[in-house]
């Protein structure tokens, strides 16, 4: 599979160095040794053809050592096996420990399976984008260029399945509706549209640290975290408008 990919992009003329910010290291947390080894070869093509992305690829094979790797060496990415059963832990176990540790950067989850409920809860707990083996390395560059300008990444046919679980979610605070400035619901709207602070700035001519102060205000009032659970929270508390075309795009 992975192989195959490499042999694609080496034709793709559109496979060009990137001009968006880069990702400066990644750590791969997968038990599986060959699924490592033939990721981080199609990285490493990735790597040489984009200059300046991925100075350091780090693999881990158990939770502790992904752990122990996050912590230590803070990498922008971890591309983490949603199957990770590790000492009876699950991918989304660790991504929890991840957080309480000190780890600062992105996760995004790999998996074999398009389980409505495991996307859902992959990405309330606040991975950046979710990822299907089977699809990781035609997505993977388009992906790579969403995470590196801090947007959420959903394959399309991840994107059905991740919508189709907000009728079982629990009902939202009803204080939601009217906690938000009408600039904050502004700046919440473009955040959903997958605009970053820079585009967001732009398009609401104030500066990217107003948009930072707007963000922490939304993240707060919304009891929130993170970008992506931002998003879940307020898809799921209709407090956007938002089609699932959007989320295709990505």
């Amino acid at each position: 599979m992975i192989s195959t990919a490499l042999n694609e992009l080496r034709s793709r003329s559109s496979f060009q160095p990137s001009q968006t910010p880069v990702l400066q290291s990644l750590l791969i947390a997968d038990d599986d040794h060959r699924y490592r080894q033939a990721l981080t070869a199609f990285l490493e093509f990735y790597r040489h053809s984009n200059q300046g992305w991925f100075q350091q690829i780090y693999e881990a094979d158990h939770g502790g050592q992904c752990i122990d790797l996050a912590i230590a060496q803070q990498p922008s990415l971890i591309l983490l096996d949603l199957e990770f059963l590790s000492d009876n832990q699950s991918g989304i176990d660790i991504f929890e420990q991840l957080k309480k540790a000190g780890y600062r950067g992105k996760v995004a989850f790999v998996s074999g399976h398009n389980d409505a409920r495991l996307i859902f809860k992959a990405m309330k707990a606040g991975a950046c984008g979710y990822l299907l083996k089977d699809r990781l390395t035609s997505q993977l560059p388009e992906a790579l260029s969403a995470w590196a300008s801090d947007r959420v990444y959903l394959g399309d046919e991840v994107t059905s399945r991740f919508f189709s679980i907000f009728h079982h979610a629990d009902k939202p605070r009803p204080d939601l509706t009217t906690a938000l400035t009408s600039r904050e619901t502004e700046v919440l709207q473009l955040l959903v549209n997958g605009a970053s602070n820079q585009d967001m700035a732009k398009r609401l001519y104030i500066t990217a640290a107003t948009v930072k102060a707007h963000l922490t205000s939304i993240f707060n009032k919304l009891h929130v975290s993170s970008r992506t659970q931002a998003i879940v929270r307020a898809v799921k508390a209709g407090l956007v408008v938002i089609e699932e075309a959007e989320f295709e795009e990505r």
